[in-house]
């Protein structure tokens, strides 16, 4: 087996184990926490993110564009969130529009979780390269 194909199989795996682990610590935090934004388990959910995109690289994916585009959705999301954090920290009920910061964040793991199975499906659907037999007999 190639050796990028294997690191593509094995950062791809990685990346979605924590991926599932960001979204288990949100919904647990987001059970504990009435107030505030819970974004802790976002930050490992970016990096499973950026995990899945670097082998669906390394393994040349035809999903690739797709996980080049969601973790700068999920990046651009959290620091939208962030911000609005910031702004409204002591404030009971926000204004409406703040609540569509996390379209982006969303929207980013949504593509990030859909790709990484993807391309985990494409990497083992993949028939084995041939070898070449240029011996002479």
């Amino acid at each position: 087996m190639n050796k990028r194909i294997l690191w593509s199989r094995i950062l791809c795996v990685i990346g979605l184990a924590m991926m599932a682990v960001g979204v288990l610590a949100l919904v647990r935090l987001l059970r504990v926490r009435r107030g505030g934004l819970p974004i802790d388990g976002l930050w490992v959910f970016l990096l499973g993110s950026l995990l899945v995109t670097l082998g669906a690289s390394l393994g040349r994916s035809r999903y690739r564009r797709l996980l080049y585009l969601a973790p700068g959705l999920t990046i651009s999301g959290l620091i939208a969130v962030f911000f609005i954090a910031m702004m409204f920290f002591e404030a009971q009920n926000p204004p409406w529009w703040t609540y569509v910061a996390f379209a982006w964040p969303i929207c980013g793991a949504i593509m990030s979780l859909v790709g990484a199975v993807l391309v985990i499906i494409e990497s083992f659907q993949r028939p084995p390269a041939p070898k070449d037999d240029t011996e002479a007999t």
